[in-house]
């Protein structure tokens, strides 16, 4: 997180991180500059739900988007399905001055009925 910020500050390029969600917790330092610094940075963040699988508890996000959401000028996205990520990195791109964290599912999800892109906000 702290490299994207360098890299955003230099310009020239929109630089974007990835990670588990609940180890969002260890950048939130660095995620908190991009904001402060109106940094446009993506942070793409998996593995969201309380679904558990072979990474067991420990890669439970408790608590974590309500972190996120809590920092001034942070964007988060939760979108529920394809066409929703397609809508919120759009958004996100449209976001100059502001970080946006991704927080994506690991589980396989079937697009929902009357989901749009151009409906994201």
């Amino acid at each position: 997180a702290a490299i994207c910020n360098g890299m955003a500050a230099y310009g020239g390029l929109i630089p974007f991180g990835a990670t588990f969600l609940n180890f969002a917790g260890y950048a939130l330092g660095a995620m908190r500059l991009s904001a402060l610094g109106e940094f446009q940075v993506l942070y793409i963040m998996t593995h969201d739900s309380i679904g558990l699988g072979e990474d067991g508890p420990t890669h439970q996000p408790i608590g974590m988007l309500a972190t996120l959401r809590s920092i001034p000028n942070m964007y988060v996205f939760r979108p529920a399905d394809a066409n929703e990520v397609s809508g919120s990195y759009k958004a996100a791109l449209g976001l100059r001055k502001s970080p946006s964290v991704f927080a994506l599912s690991r589980q396989n999800l079937a697009n929902l009925e009357h989901s749009d892109a151009d409906k994201v906000a």
